[in-house]
This record gives C-alpha cells, structure tokens and sequence, in this order.
C-alpha cells in the first residue's frame, strides 16, 4: 500500500519544482498578460513535456551523455541564446510596440511549441531529474511507489499550471494596459539574466575543463 503522506510529498515537490522562479515562469507570466490565461496555460504544459523528456532520459540511464563536455556545451549554448531571444522579444515589445495593450488577446499560436523548447533548453533538467532519481532509489523505493511518485509529482506540476493560468483567468482584468510595458520590460530583463548566466556556467564549464587538460601530465 503506499502511503498517503508519499504521495503528497511527491505532489509538493512537483508542485515546488514548477513553481520556482526561472525562465519558463516568467515567460508564462509576460504572455499570460499579453495574451491571456490560455496562453499562460500552453506555454506551462509546453515546459512540462520537456521536463518529462529530460525524466526519462535520466531514468533510463541516458545521463552518460551529461557527462560529456560537447553535450553540456551544445545544450549550454542552445539554450542561452534561446532564451536570449526570447528577451529580445519581450524588450521590443516593452520599448518598440507603441501600444503595448494592442496585441491580439486571443493570439495563442506557438505558446505551446515555445513552452516545450523552454523545457528542453534548459540544460539543468537532465541534472536535477538524475539527482532526484538517484535520491529515490537510494531511500529504497522501487516498483509501484517509483511509479507513483513520478505520477504525483508531475500531479503537483500540472496543479502550479492550472494555478497560474486561472490567476490570469480571474485577475487579469486589474491589469491596466499601461502595464503590459512594465510586465514586458521586467521578463524581459529577467529573461536576458538567465540567458546570460546559462551562457556564462557553459563558459565556466569550458575553461575548467581546458585548465585540467593543461594541467594533466604528458606520458
């Protein structure tokens, strides 16, 4: 039987992970208030089909490839200058729209598409997944309890998703046009800054690995 307080540990847990703050949240939250909660919505269960990509990659032991400085830099890069773009985009609509108020509200295409390429450029996802598999299956859980705990979790992340959207939903008629500009401005910034530190760790990751090899002995 499993427990009760498993399942809800594993549901806080999803629920935490989609919670934090970082590009996929601040991307909802810019369309969302461009767009409206339906946008919101796609572009959060966009993301949740990458991250289970990267979790079953990392249960079926593909994380071998993590461990490879091509993989990290390729997926390090991709992702830093995707998210880049994205922060471009949000600054022109912030500084460049002259009616921020003035896009289509129903105007949902590529909201999703970009939810799932959020979720797959971040090169963290691999990382975090393999850690929290490695740490279940250490506690001893296996069989069924594996399988529910995964099922809860991502129960957990779906709940943050529809949480989100329907703040949108029933909030978003407080949202004066002149905020747009504001809301687009911020994510905008926000999306630069994990741009660049995606980037920078990739830097970081390169140069020490160069470091290492000059200091290794020639035999």
């Amino acid at each position: 039987m499993i427990p009760f307080a498993f399942i809800i540990t594993a549901i806080g847990l999803g629920l935490a992970y989609a919670a934090a703050p970082g590009a996929v949240n601040t991307e909802a939250v810019r369309r969302g208030a461009t767009h409206g909660a339906r946008s919101t919505l796609l572009v959060e269960s966009g993301s949740l089909i990458g991250d289970l990509l990267w979790a079953i990659l990392a249960l079926t032991g593909v994380t071998v490839l993590a461990q490879h400085l091509a993989v990290q830099i390729v997926l390090g890069i991709v992702g830093g200058c995707f998210l880049l773009r994205m922060a471009w985009l949000a600054l022109h609509e912030a500084f460049f729209r002259r009616d921020a108020s003035s896009t289509n509200p129903s105007s949902t295409r590529g909201d999703f598409a970009t939810g799932v390429v959020f979720g797959l450029a971040n090169p963290v996802g691999l990382a975090f997944w393999s850690g929290l598999g490695s740490s279940i299956v250490a506690s001893g859980v296996s069989g069924i309890q594996f399988v529910f705990f995964f099922a809860g979790f991502f129960v957990g992340a779906v709940l943050w998703c529809i949480g989100i959207a329907a703040a949108f939903r029933w909030g978003g008629r407080w949202i004066r046009p002149a905020m747009f500009r504001w809301i687009n401005a911020l994510c905008g910034l926000a999306l630069g800054y994990f741009g660049i530190r995606v980037l920078w760790t990739t830097l970081q990751a390169w140069l020490e690995h160069q470091t290492f090899s000059s200091l290794k002995p020639v035999r």
